[in-house]
């Protein structure tokens, strides 16, 4: 079997193992390099619907024309879609990381204006060599070393099954034609060290060293799926999740490696959960990654994820009769029929004659209080909510409505009582409030 065909098989045997259907609309990553010109003309012989997305960083003049040639007349001779970048990198900052950044926004925006399912780039098994002991010179986990994943999100690797060595005799026996990026034979750059310097005198002493690195990444990959598994086990029985946040009552029998890795997944490091452990996490304490955070309120740990619309620490403004459904959903109506319904503390009513509209509605802050229902005092309202056993997660969504400048409710907790009906009540103002 030509390498060709061996190479094909495999690939269509990648779809399947990740159910991923070979009709689905693939965006191809290309830079005119051997790799990419070599998954592009794979992806076109396996029959797959795929469009092809090219950067030109402009950083080697006459190079990088004619890697953007070389992949432009490439799709107009086959009829692929083709959609091309000029990019300027900072050279002032990390080169690869920015061509990186650059590279990866482009595809993402390009996915998702052209309704492409996937995309496809064409890291291949050396790649995860230098990436794997990239890591461990960095010291990072196994988290790191396990590679490259072949899957993340939509973008997939199918040619991490496959060596550099192997793709270039795929485009020698198929004759495609490539650019070579003359700045990876420099070893200026890190990972071009490992790749021109390290690995060439490993395979001197070691010639199977490639396959070595493979196989080891390869059970690092199962031991990281496993490690997963075992932590979940061990944590699940811990956590109660709620609507919006999830509920963890701390167990520290469970060792510090395993809170790690279950946090892990939110976007937190080593050294936060390590930080967090060491400080006994105080009541009302917290750290955040970029997505969530952890807190602790009385004897409990509270997940959440983190707010990001800011237009609600805002005032905003009720009129009289008016429904507002941002931030919170709240309904306002006078009425001048005094046989109450049934209260409870999300619906309340107010002495209208004491009321200054437009009313105010904001968030709570320290240093607010309140005259408490049946109480002749003020008091303030970080107490009440203490009293009220609300949580440290509820608290940041607690509101307070003000006439005047004179808060008269903590929605949805308590109401004031200096606006209290009374026996000359001719008009009560209702309020009704829907929490999400």
């Amino acid at each position: 079997m030509s390498i060709t065909n061996n190479i094909n098989k495999k690939i269509l045997a990648f779809f399947k193992q990740h159910q991923i259907k070979t009709n689905s609309k693939f965006l191809v990553g290309a830079s005119g390099g051997s790799d990419s010109m070599a998954l592009l003309d794979i992806g076109l012989k396996t029959g797959l619907n795929i469009s092809v997305a090219h950067v030109n960083y402009q950083l080697r003049n006459e190079e990088s024309e004619r890697e953007s040639f070389i992949v432009k007349q490439y799709c107009l001779e086959n009829k692929l879609n083709f959609y091309y970048k000029e990019a300027k990198i900072n050279l002032l900052k990390n080169l690869q990381n920015e061509a990186r950044e650059v590279r990866y926004q482009f595809f993402n925006d390009l996915a998702e204006e052209k309704k492409m399912d996937y995309i496809l780039t064409a890291h291949h098994q050396n790649d995860n060599h230098e990436t794997f002991l990239f890591n461990a010179l960095k010291g990072n986990g196994i988290g790191s070393l396990k590679g490259i994943p072949e899957r993340n999100g939509i973008i997939l690797r199918p040619l991490l099954q496959f060596t550099k060595t192997q793709l270039l005799i795929y485009v020698q026996e198929n004759k495609i034609k490539y650019g070579t990026d003359s700045s990876n034979l420099t070893s200026k750059y890190e990972r071009n060290f490992i790749r021109n310097e390290v690995f060439q005198k490993l395979k001197n002493k070691f010639p199977k060293f490639e396959q070595g690195l493979t196989n080891s990444i390869n059970f690092l990959k199962e031991d990281y799926l496993l490690l997963n598994q075992l932590v979940e086990e061990i944590i699940q029985p811990i956590l109660t999740e709620k609507k919006d946040h999830t509920l963890i009552n701390f167990n520290n029998h469970i060792p510090r490696q395993a809170w790690y890795h279950f946090f892990k997944k939110y976007g937190f490091n080593y050294s936060q959960i390590n930080s967090w452990l060491e400080s006994n996490s105080q009541s009302g304490k917290f750290i955040e990654s970029s997505t969530h955070r952890i807190s602790k309120d009385r004897k409990k740990w509270i997940l959440s994820k983190k707010s990001i619309n800011k237009r609600h620490n805002k005032i905003f403004y009720i009129q009289k009769n008016e429904k507002i459904e941002i931030p919170i959903i709240l309904i306002g109506q006078m009425s001048d029929n005094l046989s109450l319904e049934m209260s409870n503390n999300n619906v309340e009513f107010f002495n209208f004659s004491k009321l200054d509209f437009p009313l105010k509605l904001r968030k709570w802050k320290r240093g607010d209080k309140i005259q408490p229902l049946g109480m002749k005092g003020s008091k303030k309202i970080s107490d009440i909510l203490i009293d009220f056993k609300i949580s440290n997660l509820e608290k940041e969504n607690i509101y307070v409505i003000e006439s005047n400048n004179d808060i008269i409710w903590i929605v949805g907790v308590l109401m004031s009582d200096k606006y209290k009906l009374d026996k000359n009540s001719s008009i009560c103002y209702k309020f009704s409030y829907e929490p999400s």
